[in-house]
């Protein structure tokens, strides 16, 4: 290829480049002026993280919070926070804050500075593992996934909820038994319908205390009054699952705040997001300020680790079953 035309096809593709980007951030600023998106954010996600560091004050925590995001181009969520006094900022940069966007890093870490660690991989690579990119940053005080992909889902988008589901699994490892908030954004999936048909079921045969309470909501075992709202379906089945994923490495889990709303995509079509805050907490811990420092020496297994007594495994198992049931049959 002659370099005139070399030239010429390398800036159409460096300005194709940059219109995909600008279109991109045309949107995402649309987003991020969205009433409801910065509804939940202000009496959303900042309240429940100032109560989080409070409760961290109150075991006698001073520490800065370590704050683990996947931002977007404009990272509100890291302004909001350290415009709340929530954040440490220096001349540097934001030394106690770290960052996973596979399209934005390099435009958030310009803007922003310097930064505890950031990752242009997806959120599943840069943690999956003890030696992944983000892995040594670990623990965080809090975590913040926001994602356009569900974490539950049918045959048409497994793969990626399958890599979403072993982040968060990966990420509880990482934490090594560390207390922690997780803010949760994601899709429903309605090709995932049948499963979830089956997950009812089966806690509909397996659980009798789950049985009970399912016949005094619905006056019969049929699933259909449950799905009825699918979206409120999947927010009541989410959390049972990570719940599961905390029970098995010894967390105790309390859910704060949560909401759905609407946004519209290309051509038209409107769709549901979902968001919870999750807060998860080490049982067989009694020193209040030890609940927010690592608990285990090395990352430990997908399981219940060997490490946990018996006592503590049976807590947790207590505390799944607590969380499960008041949580089945309220509204969203």
């Amino acid at each position: 290829m002659p370099k005139r035309k070399e030239r010429a096809s390398r800036f159409h593709e460096e300005a194709r480049r940059l219109r995909e980007q600008a279109e991109r951030q045309v949107t995402v600023s649309i987003w991020d002026r969205d009433p409801i998106k910065q509804y939940i954010r202000r009496f959303g996600w900042l309240q429940v993280i100032q109560d989080f560091i409070e409760r961290r004050r109150e075991a006698g925590v001073a520490r800065p919070l370590k704050y683990l995001t996947i931002p977007g181009p404009n990272a509100s969520d890291i302004g909001l926070l350290w415009q709340a006094g929530l954040l440490t900022r220096t001349n540097d940069g934001f030394p106690y804050v770290a960052i996973c966007d596979r399209t934005s890093v390099e435009q958030v870490v310009a803007n922003l500075g310097k930064l505890l660690g950031y990752s242009s991989q997806w959120l599943h690579a840069a943690v999956q593992g003890p030696k992944s990119e983000l892995a040594s940053l670990f623990p965080f005080d809090v975590i913040n996934i926001d994602i356009s992909h569900p974490v539950i889902s049918g045959s048409s988008t497994r793969s990626k909820a399958l890599r979403n589901l072993s982040a968060i699994r990966w990420m509880f490892r990482l934490q090594r038994g560390q207390s922690f908030l997780l803010l949760l954004t994601t899709l429903p999936d309605e090709a995932a319908r049948g499963m979830l048909e089956g997950v009812l079921l089966h806690n509909l045969d397996k659980e009798d205390k789950f049985k009970e309470a399912y016949l005094e909501r619905y006056g019969s075992l049929s699933v259909d009054p449950c799905m009825e709202d699918y979206t409120a379906f999947t927010q009541l089945v989410l959390p049972k699952i990570i719940a599961r994923i905390a029970r098995d490495l010894g967390y105790v889990s309390r859910e704060h705040f949560a909401a759905r709303y609407s946004r519209q995509a290309e051509g038209g079509i409107v769709y549901n997001l979902i968001c919870h805050s999750l807060e998860f907490e080490p049982l067989g811990i009694r020193k209040a300020t030890k609940k927010y420092e690592p608990h285990f020496r090395e990352i430990p297994q997908d399981e219940v680790s060997d490490e946990l007594s018996i006592r503590v495994r049976i807590q947790a198992e207590r505390a799944y079953e607590n969380f499960l049931l008041p949580r089945m049959f309220r509204p969203f």
